[in-house]
């Protein structure tokens, strides 16, 4: 009975494991199209007030975020806690997965769910 209760333990912590790791090359892998992921817009990019507007423009480091910077743009809706992410063109899946917060009046950076 040991024996039985000993490897189905391992068989699922297998099979956890395992679906950790694939989730994981999921979130790291590029967007369909594009050379950059998830990740690269979190780190690379910032959204800045372009002056005393409520709109943003979007600001990344690096040629490969270009695309990015190009087709989003944001807007503040009543406050610094309420900004709307509007992502163009074949980048509009953006829209739904990542979003911009504020860390202060000119500036915010963004947040995607990896």
């Amino acid at each position: 009975m040991k024996t039985k209760i000993t490897l189905a333990s391992s068989v699922l912590i297998s099979l956890f494991s395992a679906s950790m790791v694939i989730a994981a090359d999921i979130n790291s892998s590029k967007l369909p199209g594009y050379d950059f992921s998830l990740l690269d817009i979190e780190k690379g990019c910032v959204a800045k007030r372009d002056g005393g507007s409520d709109s943003l423009s979007v600001k990344c480091k690096g040629n490969h975020l270009k695309q990015v910077a190009r087709s989003c743009e944001g807007f503040i809706n009543g406050g610094l806690e309420n900004v709307k992410l509007n992502c163009g063109g074949a980048l509009w899946s953006l829209n739904s997965k990542c979003k911009i917060e504020m860390r202060g009046a000119s500036k915010g950076e963004f947040n995607c769910k990896l």
